[in-house]
């Protein structure tokens, strides 16, 4: 009977540790999305109808990012590929750049609105994929 409540506990601390990373997850998307205009507004109703920024989804975004590579198996640089190093960075500078400089934001614009945005969301969720492997 002990041997089963251990067993069943180690399942169950399993589940918990799985459930983090898939909250991070959401949380980067959300940011992600929200940040290149797949989500408007969001507005906090509970805190005196308090507006989201940009830099909201810039600190979300990258904070778990961080802590996700952090907390991922391979973070070791040297144990991915050329593509992979490439992947990884190319999210964090996007999402950085799209904020904080003018010349990305418009790069993204010129090929189309909202097809730059678009592509560029995706990349971050191709490099977040890659990152926390």
């Amino acid at each position: 009977m002990a041997y089963r409540n251990q067993a069943s506990g180690l399942v169950s601390d399993y589940a918990n540790l799985r459930t983090i990373p898939a909250m991070l997850s959401v949380v980067f998307v959300i940011g992600g999305l929200y940040q290149f205009g797949g989500i408007s507004d969001v507005t906090l109703t509970w805190l005196s109808s308090y507006t989201l920024t940009g830099q909201h989804a810039v600190v979300a975004s990258m904070a778990t990012y961080a802590v996700a590579f952090a907390s991922s198996e391979t973070r070791a640089l040297d144990r991915y590929e050329t593509w992979e190093k490439v992947a990884i960075a190319l999210g964090p500078a996007l999402i950085l750049g799209e904020q904080y400089t003018t010349e990305v934001t418009d790069l993204l614009t010129k090929i189309g609105d909202p097809l730059g945005m678009q592509i560029a969301f995706v990349i971050t969720v191709v490099s977040w994929g890659v990152a926390v492997r």
